[in-house]
């Protein structure tokens, strides 16, 4: 979006204030992300996530030009002789609706913005992207970006730019989110429907945010409508949606209901052999309400809830579920001051039960993280500054055991409660320091403290630890300072502009991560968990560099950019050979200190307007990770770097949108990604007169690559509605889709068995066919 203002005279050098809100004229919620910018000055700035804007100008007359994606532009005359307060109501041109996947908020705000190595999602297109059974999901359409990967079909999590899955700070209004994934990482957890915005980081992380590595993923639920109801639903042939949101209080107070439900067991034939005799549930749902006290105060209470729950043929039943709670407090201080004010509750959960009676048992593992976090926004002239803290309590329960039934056989264990504390501030300024040159700064410092109650085990020095290397325990009793960690995380970026369609960018930014997911499979398990950096775990610290030139082509029909960066991280935690993680007391025994190493150069070609849209994205990155450890038997390769379980070379992506008329729409997405790292038997020998097979160095071998074609078809009779100039009040949007359209059993995995003396390979291929799906979306 655009605000385009001319000088027509200059008679005073006074400087006056122009605020407003950027609204849409049939919902009334805010436009949010919008550019405002002066051409004749070279100055401007950016609206916030409510629509609201401030900028400060000499008085004059100024033509002012407001223009959005799926809008159409609004020109409009001020005379600013004063500080100046606007709403500006921007009505939906349905015609743009259907151009754009995946893009920026501007048509070039990827060459204006200072702000690099960042993915917004178009969520009023993200339903007609062809995907598994049709379903919507948020994650799974950032997978089609550059620098984003996955380990697998199916598979839980996302890694970006050499990161591990657990280094993603993935969060709904503020509020963290631990596990992002529905039936074991085959959708995201999230319903679309429900989000306003959704925008993911890769880099250049603004110095609000910190405690993960990688990535920040912000998502923002939708206001309610303050005018009128509205109702959205859809069904697919794995779920049904149904979302409803309106006025509680004309003028004064919205809301916002959804909820999705699913029935997977109608499409778990489609899985695996393995899966035969598997049931699955999950349902997920939001809530949202907004109270405006005045002009300059208003009040939000968000909520989240997701459960899932998943039985393999054997007698295990696996559950999860998240319960989170935002309220946000905003108020304007003064025209080009604001403040705002919020409390987050984070509640994640798993729990494993055995079903057999002699072996009954209830395994679980909490994460809780309370948060308090304030913030000052302030706009004066050329700068955009911001100030703000936080503080956070997490209380980690990495796993209880207990026995569930009279006639179980299992010993009830509980591991060690860890309970820590971390503070950060933070200040950043955006700085125009000429019509060419803008910087962004910011210095951000953490502190983490984990605190008992608890017993911590002294070993014995220069040696690796062991049970039998025990000299001393210690014991920390209330809330006493077990070990304290800090630092500082400067985060810079810089764009040059290299004319009117071009400009280079360039960041830097550290980070610090305090908790760590514990596992060491390849993908996300049901019974990973999550634990605080303490005396023998530190936290783990990345630095990441980056450079990029941004180009447009054809009055930015085109949107090319080329972006290289490089990586390192300190104290990843990796595993010993035979570790165990559930349940040992001696966690930090089986715990290795590794350090990492990633870089690549991204891609990307986007075709923005016209009846064919699209990209072309690809990716060439190395992940690679080494162990830190002076005793050779926990060595890992010799110590030497090695490929990390998610290094896949090379990844393509090719997404279309081609516009056939009369509402109707083709879509297209192909996949190309260079096989994942593992580790097949290259010898044998013969011990007891048993043959035992011995294995390669670590992730010195390779899966096959993978690729796939995805198409579909959507019907929007808005798009008739348009073209025909009627309107309806309501309106419906039909997705016929084929996943994996030429049926490439795309193997997950390798593994081998034993037998008669030979080591048998076999193959296992999520999905081995192609998958139709239809979904019917309606709005009123």
């Amino acid at each position: 979006m655009f605000i385009l203002l001319s000088i027509c005279t200059t008679q005073s050098f006074a400087i006056a204030v122009l605020e407003g809100t950027l609204i849409d004229k049939t919902s009334k919620k805010p436009v949010p992300g919008a550019t405002i910018y002066v051409a004749a000055l070279a100055k401007g700035t950016i609206a916030d996530d409510k629509g609201y804007f401030s900028l400060s100008l000499p008085e004059d007359e100024y033509v002012i030009s407001f223009s959005a994606v799926g809008y159409k532009t609004q020109v409009k005359q001020l005379d600013i002789v004063s500080n100046t307060t606007m709403v500006v109501e921007m009505e939906e041109d349905i015609k743009q609706i259907q151009e754009i996947v995946v893009r920026g908020k501007g048509i070039d705000e990827n060459v204006k913005s200072v702000q690099m190595s960042r993915i917004t999602l178009d969520l009023v297109n993200i339903n007609k992207i062809p995907l598994v059974f049709g379903e919507a999901d948020i994650i799974k359409a950032i997978l089609l970006q550059p620098g984003i990967s996955t380990v697998g079909e199916g598979a839980g999590g996302f890694n970006v730019r050499g990161g591990r899955v657990d280094q993603n700070l993935v969060l709904l209004d503020e509020a963290p989110i631990f596990n992002t994934s529905h039936l074991l990482g085959f959708f995201t957890n999230v319903n679309p429907d429900a989000v306003q915005e959704a925008a993911l980081y890769k880099g250049n992380i603004p110095a609000a945010y910190g405690g993960r590595l990688s990535s920040l993923l912000l998502m923002q639920t939708k206001t309610g409508n303050a005018d009128k109801l509205n109702i959205t639903g859809g069904i697919s042939t794995i779920s049904s949606r149904l979302s409803v949101d309106g006025p509680l209080i004309k003028d004064k107070l919205t809301f916002l209901a959804s909820g999705r439900v699913a029935y997977p067991n109608l499409i778990l034939s489609l899985f695996p052999k393995i899966f035969n005799g598997s049931r699955a549930f999950f349902y997920d749902g939001n809530a949202r309400l907004d109270f405006r006290l005045n002009d300059k105060n208003r009040l939000s209470l968000t909520g989240y809830t997701s459960y899932d729950d998943f039985k393999f043929p054997q007698d295990t039943l696996y559950g999860w579920q998240t319960h989170n709670a935002t309220f946000q407090w905003k108020t304007l201080l003064r025209s080009n001051l604001a403040f705002s004010f919020h409390a987050i509750h984070s509640h994640y959960q798993f729990n494993t039960k055995g079903l057999q009676p002699q072996y009954a048992f209830l395994l679980s593992s909490i994460v809780r993280h309370q948060e308090l976090k304030g913030q000052l926004s302030y706009t004066s002239g050329n700068h955009r500054l911001e100030a703000g803290a936080s503080a956070i309590k997490y209380k980690l329960d990495p796993g209880s055991l207990k026995p569930s039934g009279d006639q179980s056989n299992i010993n009830p264990f509980i591991a060690r409660k860890e309970h820590a504390l971390e503070y950060s501030a933070y200040i950043s300024d955006e700085w125009t320091l000429s019509p060419v040159i803008t910087l962004q700064a910011g210095l951000r410092y953490s502190a983490y403290q984990s605190r008992g109650p608890g017993n911590v085990y002294i070993y014995e020095a220069d040696v690796p630890r062991r049970e039998e290397t025990i000299i001393d325990t210690v014991s920390y009793n209330g809330r006493k300072s077990i070990k304290s960690y800090g630092g500082w995380e400067p985060r810079v970026a810089v764009k040059i502009g290299l004319g009117a369609a071009t400009s280079l960018k360039m960041s830097y930014n550290r980070t610090r991560q305090y908790l760590h997911l514990i596992s060491n499979t390849t993908a996300i398990s049901p019974v990973d968990f999550w634990k605080g950096s303490d005396l023998y775990v530190p936290p783990q610290v990345a630095e990441q560099g980056a450079i990029g030139i941004f180009r447009n082509f054809a009055g930015n029909t085109y949107a090319t950019s080329v972006e290289a960066y490089y990586k390192t991280i300190q104290n990843m935690v990796e595993y010993r050979n035979g570790a165990t993680l559930l349940l040992n007391p001696l966690l930090e025994s089986d715990l290795l200190r590794a350090k990492g190493k990633a870089y690549g150069v991204e891609l990307l070609v986007q075709k923005v307007e016209g009846k064919l849209t699209g990209q072309v994205g690809y990716t060439y990155s190395r992940s690679l990770t080494a162990v830190q450890t002076p005793f050779a038997l926990n060595q890992v390769n010799g110590g030497a770097y090695y490929p990390s379980n998610f290094d896949r070379p090379h990844n393509l992506t090719i997404s279309t949108q081609w516009k056939t008329g009369r509402g109707w729409t083709m879509g297209t997405n192909f996949v190309y990604t260079t096989g994942r790292p593992a580790t097949y038997p290259d010898s044998k020998y013969i011990l007891n007169n048993r043959t035992i097979i011995g294995y390669s160095r670590r992730n010195a071998d390779r899966i096959p690559d993978y690729h796939r074609l995805d198409v579909s078809f959507s019907y929007d009779t808005r798009k008739v509605y348009a073209e025909t100039q009627t309107t309806k009040k309501h309106y419906s949007v039909w997705v016929f889709s084929i996943y994996n359209m030429y049926a490439r059993k795309n193997p997950y995995s390798i593994y081998f068995s034993n037998d008669n003396s030979r080591a048998q390979a076999y193959r296992l291929a999520v999905f081995g066919m192609f998958i139709p799906s239809i979904t019917w979306n309606l709005y009123f």
